[in-house]
């Protein structure tokens, strides 16, 4: 739940209650600012040890994270510390012109942030992309008054933490100012610490400014304290992270700043190290950011979690290649490493790299390559299986084709029913159609997540964290499935936008029905008494009961239809039904229709046939596609 501004009574875990005011003390007030200043000022009246350890600019955007902006602060020292009477000063740039306000945060029984803990003060978006915040421990995005709605600059801005009594005057220079840290960010920025200049202002959707070492980090010097890096919000639930004498003792780094590889090699292998302690397990995120190569015609994007076992120093990551016909230079891909879990692990100083992708075509080419048995086959891998191809894998399907030998119906036929089989595989079935059934089982549709589907980046996360190391056939498979599974459902129920829809309060029974009607109540009276029974003597647990409901046969019938559409989008067009250059779920109604009308027919629908004969499809890998 939303804390209200004003007399609300704050709920944290592991936290002490306390009833807090939110006060807009300067509203839109225009200010000159002095020149740029190189040192911070603490006052000695407030903590030291408090920082801005996070602010999101671009919330409500489109293909935003989440629907508002945020600023999050952080407790890095040894002792609580009391922040009653703190206010936030911020401040936005556009032009020439500044506006600032400052909002006084105020409880009769104190603020007290432990050690390790963060505050997160959820503040007005600009749209109606992403998803909700978790809990904020203090909603500013509806204040009353003319203050209603303030928000973040996006390229450039201020926040400043100011102790009781203190003001934010020109660019802080003297203790007696009473500001206890402040961040400027962009190149327009009114003020900022240090003399490197400002912090960079994040320059995608997805990414937030944060603070190195989840906040511990403070030089005073906001140019190389923080960094743009995928949005991460914390409330006052996150788990705590005592800075002072827990200096990291493993950091993450991509083993070398750039990785090259040829078009045609099939795949990239890309490295991440570990040094230090290697005691203890640790994982760490990796996901791609940005560069000139096209994910649709180049590579098949990659996201995931690495997960280094104890005394594992090295684990490396598949970056997909698609080995198109078209001439080009070489292009890059930007890779990128992030929030690192483990006791005492980090991100070291190398969390970026690039691959560059040689180019391998020296001049025009005839033909479309997807027209070859082999390239059509081995992108169906990619597409799909989101692997190269196993060899035996790979020689059958081609064979599947090629022998109609010059028969061109024949071959048109078994190229339709080959690339549907790659939807009604059994590692497709329980990979990627797990993935899209956990969203429809729990999620209901939002403005930011039309009809409960999954996100097209988020299934593809999804889809490759579950089919890790799954080749189907291969010794072992099933075992190494279903630990991914397992994985994949724990990740998923602590996902700020389930645990918004199924809070702990809930009873065994209230989160069964909860889940039972999100899905369209796929389950007897009997079955969902036996789940909730389950949980009650602790034979079921939340994720096991979301997982059942998913992979209700019921519930799985329903939805065959549905996935199978939405998987000529994502698969083929590596998009959403309404990305361009559609606007909206026409093409994946008529399509679902048409499907529905020959009873899932995909022959007679002539669905998968449209697909793969799209101009669309056929420009992904010759342009312009002959």
């Amino acid at each position: 739940m939303s804390h209200s501004p004003r007399g609300a009574e704050i709920r944290r875990s592991n936290w002490r209650r306390f009833a807090a005011r939110v006060t807009a003390v300067t509203v839109l007030a225009f200010l000159l600012f002095a020149p740029h200043e190189t040192a911070r000022a603490q006052t000695l009246n407030g903590s030291p040890n408090l920082v801005i350890s996070q602010i999101y600019t671009r919330g409500g955007e489109a293909d935003a994270s989440y629907q508002n902006d945020f600023v999050e602060i952080f407790n890095r020292g040894t002792e609580p510390a009391d922040m009653n009477n703190y206010a936030l000063y911020i401040s936005t740039t556009s032009g020439s012109i500044t506006a600032a306000t400052s909002i006084k945060i105020v409880s009769s029984r104190g603020i007290v942030v432990p050690a390790g803990r963060y505050l997160l003060f959820k503040l007005k978006g600009d749209g109606v992309g992403g998803q909700p915040l978790p809990t904020p421990d203090f909603d500013l995005s509806a204040l009353p008054g003319p203050a209603v709605g303030f928000n973040l600059g996006a390229s450039a801005g201020l926040v400043a933490l100011l102790a009781p009594d203190g003001s934010f005057q020109g660019c802080p220079t003297a203790q007696s100012t009473g500001v206890v840290d402040y961040v400027g960010y962009g190149s327009n920025a009114p003020c900022y610490e240090g003399g490197a200049g400002p912090a960079p202002a994040p320059t995608l959707a997805t990414d937030s400014l944060q603070r190195f070492g989840g906040g511990c980090t403070d030089n005073n010097l906001n140019a190389s304290d923080l960094r743009p890096s995928p949005v991460l919000p914390r409330n006052s639930g996150w788990a705590a992270g005592i800075c002072a004498a827990s200096t990291p003792t493993s950091f993450f780094n991509f083993a070398a700043p750039q990785f090259d590889t040829n078009e045609g090699a099939g795949r990239a292998g890309i490295v991440v190290t570990r040094t230090g302690d290697l005691s203890v397990p640790a994982t760490v995120e990796y996901s791609i950011d940005g560069g000139t190569a096209s994910e649709r015609a180049d590579y098949t994007t990659a996201a995931g979690r690495l997960r280094f076992a104890p005394g594992e120093s090295q684990k490396t990551f598949d970056l997909l290649l698609t080995d198109d016909a078209t001439q080009e230079q070489n292009e890059t891909v930007g890779l990128l490493i992030w929030k690192p879990t483990g006791a005492g692990a980090s991100i070291g100083i190398r969390d970026r790299a690039t691959l560059v992708i040689h180019d391998n075509d020296f001049g025009p080419s005839s033909s479309n390559p997807v027209d070859s048995s082999a390239f059509f086959v081995r992108q169906h891998y990619h597409d799909f299986l989101n692997r190269e191809p196993d060899a035996s894998g790979l020689a059958f399907w081609i064979d599947n084709i090629e022998k109609c030998g010059a028969d061109e119906q024949c071959r048109e036929v078994k190229r339709i029913d080959t690339s549907a089989a790659f939807f009604l595989s059994i590692e497709f079935q329980r990979t990627g159609f797990l993935a899209y059934r956990l969203y429809k089982a729990s999620l209901p549709e939002q403005v930011y997540r039309p009809r409960s589907l999954p996100r097209y980046l988020e299934f593809v996360r999804d889809t490759q964290e579950v089919g890790r190391n799954v080749v189907v056939g291969q010794a072992g498979w099933e075992q190494t499935l279903e630990a991914n599974t397992a994985l994949l459902l724990e990740d998923f129920i602590s996902r700020p936008e389930f645990a918004l829809q199924y809070p702990e309060s809930l009873t065994p029974f209230e989160y069964v029905d909860r889940l039972n009607v999100q899905a369209g109540s796929p389950l007897t009276p009997v079955e969902r008494d036996q789940l909730a029974a389950g949980m009650l003597l602790g034979t079921e647990t939340r994720a096991s009961v979301l997982r059942k409901v998913a992979e209700n046969p019921e519930f799985t019938r329903r939805e065959t239809l549905p996935a199978f559409v939405l998987m000529q989008y994502f698969g083929y067009l590596r998009r959403a039904p309404n990305d361009p250059p559609d606007a909206d779920f026409s093409g994946l109604d008529f399509w679902l229709s048409k499907l529905e009308e020959f009873g899932g027919d995909y022959r007679r629908a002539e669905m998968v046939k449209a697909f793969v004969s799209s101009i669309e499809y056929r420009a992904r890998f010759s342009t312009p596609a002959p």
